[in-house]
Formats: C-alpha cells, sequence, structure tokens
C-alpha cells in the first residue's frame, strides 16, 4: 500500500468518525432554527462576516442588509404568487474598489409559515431552489445565515452571512457562530470580516459592470465597456 494511499483511507476513516463527508454538487442536511418568529428579525443588520465558496479572492466593506416581510414574490417565470415572503435589501462596497461605490442588490424568497426559518427562491440559474436557513438567532442582537443551491453542472453554490444589530460582535459570540459553520461544510479559513470603517452615505447603484481580478491581485477593477446584466432577481 503506497504512503499516499494510507493516508487518503486514514482522511476518510477521519471523516466518516466526524459524520463529515459532502459531497461538493449537492447542499448540506440543514435543520434551521426552531421556534422562529420572522417578524422579530426584520430590519436593519450590518454584514459582520461573510462566505462564499465562488469568491474566495474579493472582499467586501461597509455590507448591510434589510429585510422587509412581503405578501407575494415573483415566480420564475416573472409571474406574481401571492404567498408569504421576505426580502433582504443589500449595499455593499468592493473593499479595494478605490471609488468606494455603494452598490446594491435584492433578493426575495418564498417563506412557508410551518417552517418560517427556511426560505427558498427560485432561479432559472439553479436546478430548482436556492435555499436559505436561518441557523441561529438572538434577534436584537446577532443573527447567522446560510445560503444554498445546487446547480444544473458543477459544485453547488455555498454562502454565509453572520450579521449584527451593531457594527461588530464581542468575540466570544463570534466564536460561537463560526463554530457552528463546518457542519454544514464551510471552510472557515474563509470566512472573511466586514468592515464597516469609512463608510460614507453615498447614494447606492446597482451594479452591471463585471469585476476583473487580475492573476496575482486582489484588487477589482472594472473594465471600460459596461455590460447589461441582471442582478438580484
Amino acid at each position: 500500500m503506497s504512503r499516499a494511499f494510507f493516508c487518503l483511507i486514514v482522511l476518510v476513516v477521519i471523516n466518516l468518525v466526524n459524520g463529515r463527508i459532502f459531497d461538493k454538487r449537492k447542499c448540506p442536511e440543514v435543520r434551521a432554527v426552531p421556534h422562529f418568529d420572522l417578524s422579530q428579525m426584520l430590519g436593519d443588520w450590518y454584514v459582520v462576516e461573510y462566505y462564499a465558496s465562488a469568491e474566495e479572492a474579493l472582499s467586501y466593506s461597509c455590507m448591510r442588509a434589510v429585510f422587509t416581510e412581503d405578501d407575494h414574490v415573483q415566480a420564475e417565470d416573472g409571474s406574481i404568487e401571492w404567498t408569504p415572503g421576505v426580502t433582504m435589501n443589500f449595499t455593499y462596497r468592493f473593499a479595494d474598489d478605490p471609488l468606494g461605490e455603494n452598490l446594491l442588490g435584492n433578493i426575495t424568497w418564498k417563506v412557508d409559515l410551518n417552517e418560517p426559518a427556511h426560505w427558498t427562491h427560485s432561479e432559472i440559474t439553479y436546478d430548482g431552489i436556492y435555499n436559505t436557513y436561518v441557523l441561529d438567532t438572538e434577534y436584537k442582537t446577532w443573527m447567522l445565515l446560510l445560503h444554498c443551491a445546487e446547480q444544473r453542472e458543477g459544485a453547488r453554490y455555498l454562502s454565509a452571512f453572520v450579521l449584527s444589530r451593531k457594527t461588530t460582535l464581542p468575540k466570544n459570540v463570534m466564536a460561537y457562530l463560526r463554530d457552528k459553520l463546518p457542519r454544514y461544510d464551510v471552510d472557515v479559513k474563509y470566512v472573511f470580516p466586514i468592515q464597516h470603517e469609512d463608510c460614507q452615505n453615498k447614494p447606492a447603484k446597482f451594479d452591471y459592470s463585471p469585476i476583473l481580478v487580475e492573476v496575482g491581485s486582489k484588487s477589482p477593477k472594472r473594465p471600460g465597456v459596461t455590460y447589461k446584466v441582471a442582478f438580484g432577481h
């Protein structure tokens, strides 16, 4: 038996013991927070830490989210479905953007009131459903969200948000929330802090242009040509 093969077997056994074998094409099994009160989590939040499986190079700043409750959602074909929903309007900057532009976006999920901590969003890009789960919350102080969508080809898209009613959270709270993420296959090495310093109140705008990151650099740059690409829905 080669040394490399032996090491592989050891890793597989360790992961089996820990119950942490993940299929990167599939979303992890998630149990959203029980007895969730949607009305208490509405309003303004700061995103203080952020993870996205497809964005390990870019960093953001001044990321905020405002949650509102809806009585309808827009279906995949553009029609309106009269069902409970929740919308997140968010603003952010690219941390290395010398212009300091505030960008914005939004997403609306359908909410099953029998399971209000699990929200769903249909989008053509994904195989069926974009799932969002409230993993835990203290309503007045912090909240932990996990998003996952399986794509028609390639790995799933997985992201997580640590949200706070203020710009920072105590270290013990951050450690508590970060400890929850590995069980959902989130690599905490790529859970990055979001800075909220120097966030002047400039008008935000939708970002329609692609962001390019050169090889060996983490600084985003916009090309001279603007492409009209839908953002959000």
